[in-house]
């Protein structure tokens, strides 16, 4: 867990011409501690692509995921290209928020569970294929979600989802990484009992007070779908998904997860749904000024009012470049 440090929000420069981005160096991220078990397979496959391209490359391994942002800082401080993440979420959001900051270009290596930011953008989930596209494909510019400055690349959230992410983790360490200890552990969190947060939200400028047990906001319109809300077409134009949770009893919850699962969430009664590009949240109830923010799973203290916004053409990230087609 670490404290918020707010970043400058760059204005987008040019994404650099074509022939200019194959001369770039290319410095690959690795996180050791990713979900893939065949790390060390993975990364074989990834240096045998980079050498090939006779690029000026670099891969760099973190052996702790608290390594990451230093590690990251160093390569750009170094030898400023393209920043390429071979990992889960939390790696992805890491170099992410360092190309972001230095208006740097940014390749996906996916080795996560679920993979949404690279399946969404056509990123191959092969190693070798998803390192080739580092090596020679074309920027695309995606939106990013900030929180406070902080950057996330497909959801944040405070209250319960945050906490199945937090007790999701503690049992993946215990009883290995795998959908089905995550299937397990999301159950057993919901049967505890969850305080509702009384909050008071600006969206867009629109004030609404609340009680909640949580606030999830979505960038990535692949998830949304697979949920089955049509907040996927708000992401699509460039704005958050907004779901808060009313507070409900478990059985509720239950069948909330269950409906989750058939991709049928756009009819839950207690869901409500908001789309928007600016949310602003302050707690209603007396308290610490600090709250617990999960973003691409990762824990962050954030201090209130919690500013959550949706940055357009923010990033560039390198995608399968188009065959040209010849008359």
């Amino acid at each position: 867990m670490t404290r918020e440090t707010l970043s400058l929000h760059p204005v987008p420069p040019p994404s650099p011409p074509a022939a200019d981005l194959r001369r770039l160096p290319i410095t690959v991220v690795m996180n050791a501690g990713s979900g893939r078990e065949d790390k060390s397979e993975a990364g074989a496959a990834i240096e045998k692509v980079l050498e090939a391209s006779g690029r000026d490359v670099e891969l760099l391994v973190a052996k702790r995921p608290r390594d990451l942002a230093a590690l990251v800082r160093g390569a750009a401080d170094r030898r400023p290209g393209i920043l390429a993440a071979a990992g889960g979420d939390g790696t992805l959001n890491a170099v992410a928020a360092v190309a972001y900051q230095r208006s740097l270009p940014f390749a996906v290596i996916p080795l996560g569970t679920f993979n949404y930011f690279a399946r969404e953008l056509g990123i191959p989930l092969d190693p070798a294929a998803a390192a080739q596209v580092a090596v020679d494909g074309s920027i695309r510019r995606v939106a990013i979600g900030e929180v406070n400055g902080r950057v996330f690349l497909n959801n944040a959230s405070i209250g319960l989802y945050r906490r199945l992410l937090e007790w999701r983790e503690v049992h993946k360490r215990r009883f290995g990484r795998n959908r089905f200890v995550a299937f397990v552990s999301g159950l057993v969190t919901l049967m505890r009992e969850h305080r509702p947060y009384r909050l008071a939200l600006q969206i867009d400028g629109h004030p609404l007070n609340l009680s909640t047990l949580t606030v999830f906001f979505g960038r990535n319109a692949l998830q949304m779908e697979q949920l089955g809300l049509d907040e996927a077409v708000c992401v699509a134009r460039g704005e958050l998904a907004v779901l808060a949770l009313r507070e409900v009893g478990r059985h509720d919850l239950l069948a909330l997860v269950l409906r989750g699962a058939l991709a049928r969430l756009e009819t839950a009664e207690n869901l409500r749904q908001y789309c928007a590009l600016t949310v602003q949240i302050e707690r209603l109830d007396e308290g610490t000024r600090h709250i617990r923010v999960a973003l691409d799973g990762e824990l962050v203290d954030c201090e209130l009012p919690l500013v959550v916004r949706s940055v357009p053409e923010a990033l560039q990230v390198l995608v399968p470049a188009v065959p040209e087609v010849r008359a």
